[in-house]
């Protein structure tokens, strides 16, 4: 059975709200037991969440990336569809930014991990936008990781707080967070085709997204590992490379 065993419901009348029952068992679904429970009921000011580019995001989000962009010139840049090196900084990609970036900090991907863990051939670059996006080539469309520090300093606020937040705003639809197994103190949880997990290991927790087509539960555990066990960069250390390369 996949690390990932996701189960559907029978019937949309019996959602319920999926709550972790302690750790899972080496023969049970990795989330547990579900037990129903009332679904909280998302406040006014709750964002409503919304896929943009193949990508999840909450509509407050997207709202504030295109004000920045706003009035600016929409003709494409180097890195804007095709991989460019030219900065000298980064192999930059953005399927559909006007101005792509490199990604501000380094969080310890691996590119060359990725590759093996997940089938990628060729990886196309990064951009940022509200997180560090990798991307590598795929026939129908790019296939896709982000990664980023987040407030929270332990991964178990960082999951109180997303699934809290997922679950107010898409209720019995989310499945909240429970144990990656083999990866100690490590949290993931899913929406449809959307994954995300919480990391340690640094002194701010990482949270990693990506789409269930960008790789294997099994090989999404492999990448996880290499990322958790990567070492943070010296203050006001240069990159490695072009293409992110872990420090191990």
């Amino acid at each position: 059975m996949p690390a990932f065993a996701w189960s559907r419901p029978r019937s949309l009348l019996l959602l319920s709200i999926a709550v972790m029952a302690g750790c899972p068992s080496a023969n049970s679904n990795p989330f547990g037991n579900k037990t129903k429970q009332a679904a909280p009921q998302a406040g006014a000011d709750d964002p409503r969440v919304a896929v943009k580019d193949g990508e999840l995001y909450t509509h407050k989000t997207i709202d504030r990336a295109a004000e920045k962009t706003r009035g600016g010139d929409d003709q494409p840049t180097l890195g804007s569809g095709r991989p460019d090196e030219t900065n000298g900084v980064c192999r930059l990609y953005a399927p559909k930014l006007p101005h792509p970036q490199c990604c501000k900090a380094e969080l310890g991907f691996d590119v060359e991990t990725a590759q093996k863990a997940c089938g990628h051939e060729l990886y196309l670059g990064e951009s940022f936008r509200m997180s560090c996006g990798f991307y590598f080539h795929h026939d129908e469309a790019p296939r896709w990781f982000r990664l980023a520090n987040i407030p929270e300093t332990t991964t178990k606020e960082a999951v109180e707080h997303h699934d809290r937040k997922m679950t107010a705003t898409l209720q019995e639809k989310y499945t909240p967070s429970v144990p990656i197994p083999g990866v100690e103190d490590a949290y993931w949880s899913r929406h449809d085709e959307f994954r995300w997990a919480f990391l340690p290991g640094w002194n701010k927790v990482r949270q990693l997204s990506w789409h269930a087509d960008s790789c294997s539960d099994e090989g999404v555990i492999t990448l996880i590992k290499q990322i958790v066990a990567a070492k943070p960069p010296p203050k006001n250390a240069r990159r490695l490379g072009l293409v992110p390369k872990a420090r191990m």
